[in-house]
């Protein structure tokens, strides 16, 4: 008598891992549905897990989106933080104007290297009357700040250098952002509309000079 083949059950994931699934999945509905527009049910299928199992993780939508972008906007600013530490912290440099158009176009590749962040960001941006104020806390201060703060103790290493003339480091680098990345970011609607690396080199390059115009030393040639 041949015997019936045994059908053995997969694992359930360890509560890590399945809310880490839970959270990714999050973020791309969110990013396509928008932040007040999506369901847990939806969330839930694109997971591979129950509505109830998605509550054992986070009670609410609410608080899932919260969790989403924190979560998202911390990988973001981390990613900048390395950016700014690798490309600013170095000296010997000989072409500082070279050297700040290069980190500016730098400092804008998470855009293409995380779009489902940058379109939750496009959803915020368009919902913010009809989110709770927490959720809009949290995207500043862990994302754009806590990146604004890496910046800023980079171009203070810089300024250490004699090369920029800094008194307000954060002030910098908001004004950095503002005129070297800002541009960018606005033109292409945080990366939705693609922009040719002419046109980056030259808004950045714009930007650079202005924020040099600014900050470079009264003695530097």
């Amino acid at each position: 008598m041949t015997p019936h083949p045994v059908m053995l059950t997969p694992p359930r994931p360890g509560p890590a891992e399945e809310g880490r699934a839970i959270e990714r999945a999050a973020l791309k509905v969110f990013a396509r549905e928008g932040c007040t527009r999506t369901r847990l049910d939806t969330v839930a299928a694109e997971a591979g897990v129950s509505v109830s199992t998605l509550l054992e993780h986070h009670r609410d939508r609410d608080r899932l989106l919260l969790a989403v972008v924190l979560n998202s906007s911390a990988s973001v600013a981390a990613a900048l933080a390395d950016i700014a530490e690798r490309q600013l912290s170095g000296g010997g440099r000989t072409d500082l104007e070279a050297d700040l158009v290069a980190f500016g176009k730098a400092w804008l590749r998470p855009l293409a290297d995380f779009p489902e962040h940058f379109a939750l960001v496009r959803q915020l941006t368009a919902e913010v009357e009809r989110l709770p104020a927490d959720v809009l806390e949290v995207w500043r201060s862990s994302g754009p700040q806590r990146a604004e703060q890496s910046l800023a103790r980079a171009l203070r290493k810089v300024a250490e250098l004699g090369l920029l003339d800094i008194e307000d480091a954060c002030g910098a680098a908001e004004r950095f952002v503002l005129l070297v990345a800002g541009p960018v970011a606005q033109r292409s609607f945080h990366g939705a509309v693609p922009f040719t690396d002419a046109e980056t080199d030259a808004l950045v390059t714009r930007g650079v000079r202005d924020f040099l115009r600014l900050y470079r030393p009264a003695t530097a040639g």
